[in-house]
C-alpha cells in the first residue's frame, strides 16, 4: 500500500512515465490478491454500511482528484471535450457544425450539459468524470453484496477505487467511460433485484451514451419470462436512444443522417482487425471492411454464448466455465499478435526478427502456463447463486465486445471492471483481471524524467 500511495503521488506530482506506472500497476495487482488479509481492511471492515459507503467514494475521488494537479496530455480525448462543449456552447450543431464523433447524440449532450453548468475546461470534465467513477465504486458495493456478504463487497469497491486504468484514464486523462458504465453498472443492480423495467430503462441509457450496452441485451430479454415483458423491455431499452435522435434531427433534419456517416468511418489500433488490416495492407479484405467483420465475429460469438446458456440451463455452471476459457484463449491469442501489432507501429525499416523471436517465445510460454496451470486457472465449479453467474455472463459478454472493436484502447476495460471485479469465484475474478487490458498507453511518454519520449 505504501508503494501504491508512493508511485501515485509521484505521478501527481512529476507526471506520467512508464517505469512510474509499472510500479503502480504491479502494487496494484498484488493488492488485488491480499486485501482482505490487510489489518487496515479490518478496521475498515467494522465499520457501520454508511461510513463504509463514504469512505469508499472519498477514496475513489482523492486518488482520482490528486491527478488534478498534473496537467500532462497522454491522449487527446479531453482536448475534444473541451473542443466539442465550447461549439455547443456558441451555438453549433454537432454532426452538422463540427464533428460530433462516432459516440450518439446523448453523448454530446452530456458534454453540453458539463459544459453549460461548469464551463468547457478540462479540469471541470476531468474532475466530474472522476465523480461518476468514485460513484460507480460505491454501486459495486451493491452490485455484490447480496450474495458475496459486506466483507467481499467492500474490497471489490475498494479494489475499483485504487484501480490504475481509473486513475489514469479519468483522473489524469478524463475519459468519458465513466458516464456509460455508470448507467450499465445502475441497471445491473436493478436486474439483480428483478425490477426488470428499471434495468432496461438504464441499459438503454448506457446504449444512448456508448453502444456497448447493446451487448448485454439478449441476456437482459433471456431472464424476463412473457413475451409482452419482454418487448416492453426492448421499448424502454431504446427509448433513450430514440429520442436523442430524434432531439438532434429536430435541430437539423442533416444532423442524424450525418452522425450514422461519421460512425461508419471507425479505426484503431492494438486489436485483432488492425493486425490483419496491417497484414493484408489494406482495411478491405473482398468487398467487406475488416474492422466490421471481427466486429461481426466477435457479436457472433456474444449471441453464441447466450444461446448455448440459454439451450443448456440444467448445465448453466459448466457453460459458463466453457466460456471463460474461450475468453482466456482468446485473450492469449490476442496478447500474442500484440506483439507483432507492436513491430507494425514501429518506423518503417524495423528489423522484424526479434519481434517474431518475441512472439515465438510467448507463445510456448503461454502455451506451458495454460497447460501447465491449468487447474490454477480455470474452476471447476463457480460460487452458488444467481447474482454471481449474471456478474460472470455480463463480464464476458463486454470482454468479448471489447476484443472484437477495431480500437481495443486500454481504458475501455472500465465497462466491466466493476462486474469483473464483483466476481466472487476467485480463478476466474484473478485471471481475467490479469488477462485485461492495462497497457501503456498515451503519446510523449517517456521511461523516466529526463528521457526523451518513446512515441
Amino acid at each position: 500500500m505504501c508503494v501504491y500511495v508512493a508511485f501515485l503521488v509521484l505521478i501527481a506530482a512529476m507526471g506520467f512515465y512508464i517505469i512510474f506506472y509499472l510500479v503502480f500497476l504491479v502494487s496494484f495487482v498484488v493488492l488485488a490478491f491480499v486485501v482482505d488479509r490487510l489489518k487496515s481492511f479490518d478496521l475498515i471492515d467494522s465499520f457501520a454500511l454508511q461510513k463504509k459507503l463514504v469512505l469508499v467514494f472519498l477514496v475513489a475521488l482523492a486518488v482520482r482528484f490528486l491527478m488534478l494537479a498534473q496537467d500532462q496530455i497522454i491522449t487527446g480525448d479531453i482536448l475534444t471535450y473541451v473542443f466539442r462543449g465550447d461549439q455547443m456552447l456558441n451555438g453549433r450543431i454537432p454532426y452538422v457544425d463540427f464533428q460530433g464523433g462516432n459516440k450518439p447524440p446523448l453523448y454530446n449532450l452530456t458534454i453540453l450539459m458539463i459544459s453549460w453548468f461548469l464551463g468547457a475546461g478540462q479540469i471541470q470534465f476531468r474532475a466530474v468524470f472522476s465523480a461518476v467513477d468514485a460513484s460507480i465504486a460505491v454501486l459495486i458495493f451493491f452490485l455484490c453484496s447480496r450474495e458475496g456478504g459486506e466483507r467481499f463487497a467492500l474490497s471489490a469497491s475498494l479494489l475499483y477505487s485504487l484501480s490504475p486504468i481509473n486513475v489514469i484514464t479519468i483522473g489524469l486523462s478524463g475519459h468519458f467511460d465513466p458516464v456509460p458504465t455508470l448507467a450499465v453498472v445502475i441497471s445491473a443492480v436493478f436486474l439483480i433485484s428483478k425490477k426488470h423495467r428499471l434495468s432496461s430503462l438504464f441499459l438503454g441509457f448506457g446504449f444512448a451514451l456508448k453502444v456497448f450496452a447493446a451487448a448485454l441485451l439478449p441476456y437482459y430479454i433471456s431472464r424476463i419470462g412473457t413475451p409482452m415483458k419482454r418487448t416492453l423491455s426492448v421499448v424502454l431499452f431504446l427509448l433513450p436512444m430514440v429520442l436523442s435522435l430524434i432531439g438532434l434531427y429536430l435541430l437539423s433534419e442533416e444532423g442524424l443522417f450525418k452522425y450514422f456517416g461519421e460512425t461508419s468511418g471507425w479505426g484503431g489500433v492494438w486489436s485483432f482487425s488492425h493486425i490483419l488490416t496491417v497484414a493484408v495492407g489494406n482495411d478491405v479484405l473482398g468487398p467487406l471492411k475488416i474492422s466490421w467483420m471481427f466486429t461481426g465475429f466477435f457479436l457472433g460469438l456474444i449471441l453464441a454464448m447466450y444461446v448455448s446458456l440459454w439451450i443448456r440451463k440444467n448445465e448453466e455452471n459448466e457453460t459458463i466455465v466453457f466460456w471463460f476459457k474461450a475468453v482466456v484463449f482468446i485473450y492469449a491469442v490476442y496478447w500474442g499478435l500484440m506483439i507483432l501489432d507492436a513491430w507494425s507501429l514501429r518506423p518503417t525499416g524495423t528489423n522484424i526478427f526479434p519481434f517474431v523471436l518475441a512472439l515465438v517465445i510467448y507463445s510456448l510460454l503461454a502455451g506451458f502456463v495454460l497447460v501447465r496451470y491449468k487447474n490454477a486457472i480455470f474452476p471447476k465449479s463457480l460460487q452458488s447463486g444467481c447474482t454471481e453467474k449474471t456478474l460472470i455472463i455480463m463480464t464476458l459478454a463486454i470482454t468479448l465486445f471489447c476484443l472484437g472493436l477495431p480500437n481495443y484502447a486500454p481504458w475501455y476495460t472500465i465497462w466491466f471492471l466493476p462486474f469483473l471485479l464483483s466476481i466472487r469465484t476467485d480463478k476466474i475474478r484473478l485471471t481475467l483481471l490479469l488477462f485485461s487490458v492495462w497497457r501503456i498507453m498515451g503519446v510523449g511518454i517517456s521511461i523516466l524524467p529526463g528521457f526523451p519520449p518513446i512515441n
